[in-house]
């Protein structure tokens, strides 16, 4: 079978009629191209970093799949520079060839734009010929945004084309949303800006913003001043005065992209699509009259949402998938609500295998997505019937198991994450058959309804599990996952008889965490809790198999022993690792504490509580903090060396460190080795072959590009290095230990 090429599409918001339109294009010209269409979409923009936005953009780690053969990116289309910044690093770990579309410049990737100056021009010629409007104002999106100057600048071709005077007083930029227009316009009310006859603006929504500050201060539109907007939205047409725009050529620039993306690949020239120009759209905000084609197609349109939104409202969807106990019953009541989905043919619901097995963890077990993760699918229906259910997992670096089976056809499938706030689920991914056309809003709410219904199915397992060993959850400490009171006494009682029979002499050791009430002042009760719960995991890699090891309360943690003289032992060896976990990546738990201990032989009466009581009289060592910060420095070293174990590739220098802590060169080396045993530059490349060491076994990077993220500008030097400290080269250690 010769492959087909697949090209990924990483673009959001595709209910949007602008995505929308774009996404025509490139689907058009991938059919007319035979190529595969897989579009990585969250159903959410990013406007806010909240746990739930965490979880949505993990799906864009399937980019680093193998089955890519180049992608397309709506770089514009995402909000915030972050999340803008994360889909690029991994674009370019791909090493994927990659297709911006109507970006400007950027220093990795190709970009495709269409022609928004021409169009502006024709919108402004249209006030200024057909109305005859001469004091015209421009209010264009964000400065230095590409599409933002080429729409300024098509107004100022066509204001010189008539001989109309305009100056910077008449341009404005804006944010392609709603509160620089409002910040215009009330200027305007105010006097503090002279009014024009008309506004052009670079999309709907600010027109719209202009139009609804100028009617509430009674300033009449068109009337008073004339708008106009531009990209043609339902919103805009739907507003009353209707906004006159311009309906981009959105599917050309999707079309273009894709050829240009398809000549880089296989260094061929496809067949074009027939192109689909742009063309102005009248509305009543110019003074024109509404063109009645658009306004019969978007009554037709929204004619049929409401249909279909009305009766999934109207349906027990919700209570019907959510009242289910496995998968398997969730896939067959999901199967029955599809028919929502206007003009689906192909619809997959893929779990992780981490979900699946969610139900034997813990409520408190996050789930977590990487590329690579096992999938299942759970359920597989076309338009016209349903797949048998498989048990059998798939890599999600395969993204589909469509993609391994011979087709006489291309697909476009939208792949879009399952996850509900920080767990996530899977993904679902459709497919609208031969019509290059994308899903629509009700689709948005069809999705919320299967990531409640997913989360409800893993706590009702998880409860029915917890019902089913409700011992294990009366015993068991809920946060640490130790052993509670019950379960200590229950472990006592379990082992009495043998300790009586044999006259054994047990060790009481109660651990009281003095700091845990500075914490909880300090950070609060959540941070208090991640102190205990990590400080109780350090005890219980200290404790022998046969020790108990839990919860007292709040702050107190106990070991009861049957070996002699484990308190300091237990002692130093904790202390040693809770100091450690200052340096760690993990939680820091190096608090106060204080250990004290009783022994006695145990006999049939003896009693936990009384033991424990006794303990907290008999305080044998104390661990404080503040020993081990006697020294001013020591506090801004520990820090440093933090700094350094989480950022090892960035270029550390020994002159601008010790400058920055005002300590000279000499001296700043030699309190350094003091402290931690190592100098700064053995720790800075242990902590490189560390992260090295990390990379080669979870990813698939190759070799040069972890020497460059591990910050060495040689790859010779880093192999060199790397074999010194390792013992093996990183080819060699990642076949021992990695991918």
């Amino acid at each position: 079978m010769n492959k087909r090429i697949l090209i990924g599409v990483i673009i959001t918001e595709c209910q949007v009629d602008f995505q929308k339109e774009i996404l025509r294009g490139i689907i058009s010209q991938a059919f007319k191209s035979n190529c595969d269409i897989v579009v990585l979409t969250p159903l959410h923009n990013f406007f806010l970093d909240t746990p739930h936005k965490q979880a949505e953009k993990k799906i864009f780690d399937l980019i680093l799949s193998n089955r890519f053969d180049g992608f397309l990116y709506g770089r514009n289309t995402f909000y915030g520079e972050e999340i803008k910044t994360f889909i690029d690093n991994l674009l370019v770990r791909s090493g994927k060839p990659v297709m911006l579309m109507d970006s400007a410049d950027h220093r990795s990737f190709e970009t495709t734009s269409i022609d928004d100056c021409a169009a502006f021009e024709q919108i402004t010629d249209h006030l200024i010929e057909v109305h005859g409007f001469s004091k015209i104002y421009c209010l264009t999106g964000p400065k230095k945004l590409f599409v933002s100057e080429e729409r300024l600048k098509g107004y100022k071709n066509s204001m010189k084309k008539h001989g109309l005077y305009y100056d910077r007083n008449c341009c404005y930029y804006g944010d392609f949303w709603r509160e620089a227009a409002k910040d215009l316009a009330r200027k305007m009310i105010r006097g503090e800006i002279e009014r024009p006859e008309a506004i052009v603006c670079g999309n709907d929504y600010m027109a719209i913003s202009l139009a609804e500050e100028f009617i509430s201060a009674g300033i009449r539109v068109p009337e008073d001043i004339a708008l106009t907007g531009y990209d043609s939205s339902e919103d805009g047409y739907n507003f009353t005065p209707s906004i006159t725009s311009f309906s981009r050529p959105n599917f050309q620039l999707g079309a273009e992209a894709l050829r240009r993306l398809y000549r880089i690949i296989t260094g061929r020239i496809c067949n074009r699509v027939h192109n689909e120009n742009g063309e102005l759209r009248t509305g009543q905000s110019c003074g024109c009259p509404k063109d009645m084609r658009v306004v019969h197609r978007l009554q037709r349109q929204n004619k049929i949402n409401a249909r279909f939104e009305s009766n999934m409202l109207m349906s027990d969807m919700l209570f019907d998938i959510t009242n289910v106990d496995n998968p398997a019953d969730f896939a067959d009541r999901l199967d029955n609500y599809t028919y929502f989905i206007y003009k689906l043919r192909n619809l997959s619901i893929c779990l992780t295998r981490k979900y699946i097995d969610s139900p034997s963890g813990s409520f408190t077990d996050k789930l977590g997505f990487s590329a690579g993760d096992d999938m299942r699918m759970v359920l597989s229906k076309s338009a016209v019937r349903r797949e048998n259910a498989s048990d059998e997992y798939f890599s999600s670096f395969d993204l589909l198991p469509i993609f391994d089976k011979e087709r006489a056809f291309p697909v476009a499938c939208y792949i879009s994450p399952l996850h509900y706030n920080n767990n996530f689920f899977g993904y679902s991914a459709i497919s609208f058959g031969k019509e290059p056309i994308s899903f629509s809003t009700l689709y948005l709410q069809w999705i919320n309804y299967v990531n409640i219904a997913l989360e409800q199915l893993r706590i009702k397992a998880m409860m029915n599990r917890t019902i089913s060993t409700a011992n294990r959850a009366m015993l068991y400490n809920e946060v640490t996952g130790l052993l509670n009171r019950n379960g200590m006494e229950k472990a006592m009682s379990d082992r009495k008889n043998e300790w009586v029979a044999d006259g054994t002499d047990v060790d009481f050791i109660r651990i009281q965490l003095t700091g845990l009430n500075k914490t909880y002042f300090q950070s609060g009760e959540d941070k208090c809790q991640r102190v205990f719960t990590a400080f109780a995991q350090n005890l219980n890699e200290c404790c022998k198999a046969d020790e108990i090891c839990g919860v007292w309360s709040n702050n107190i943690l106990v070991v009861i022993t049957s070996h002699p003289e484990r308190a300091g032992e237990i002692f130093n060896s904790l202390s040693e690792k809770i100091k450690d976990s200052q340096f760690s990546s993990g939680e820091n738990c190096n608090v106060d504490f204080s250990l004290g201990q009783y022994s006695q032989t145990i006999s049939p009466d003896a009693s936990l509580g009384n033991a424990m009581h006794k303990a907290a009289i008999n305080r044998l060592f104390n661990y404080s903090i503040s020993e081990n910060s006697a020294n001013p420095q020591f506090e801004k070293l520990c820090m440093l060396r933090s700094r350094i174990m989480k950022n090892p590739e960035n270029p550390w220098n020994i002159s601008e460190i010790a400058e920055s802590l005002y300590l000279s060169k000499s001296y700043l080396q030699k309190i350094y080795k003091s402290y931690f045993n190592k100098s700064i530059i053995e720790e800075m490349i242990q902590f490189r072959i560390e992260k090295a060491k990390e990379l080669l076994t979870n990813t698939d990077m190759t070799v040069t590009e972890i020497s460059k993220e591990c910050g060495y500008s040689s790859y010779n030097y880093f192999v060199r290095q790397f074999k010194i400290s390792v013992g093996l080269s990183p080819s060699e250690y990642r076949t021992r230990n990695g991918k």
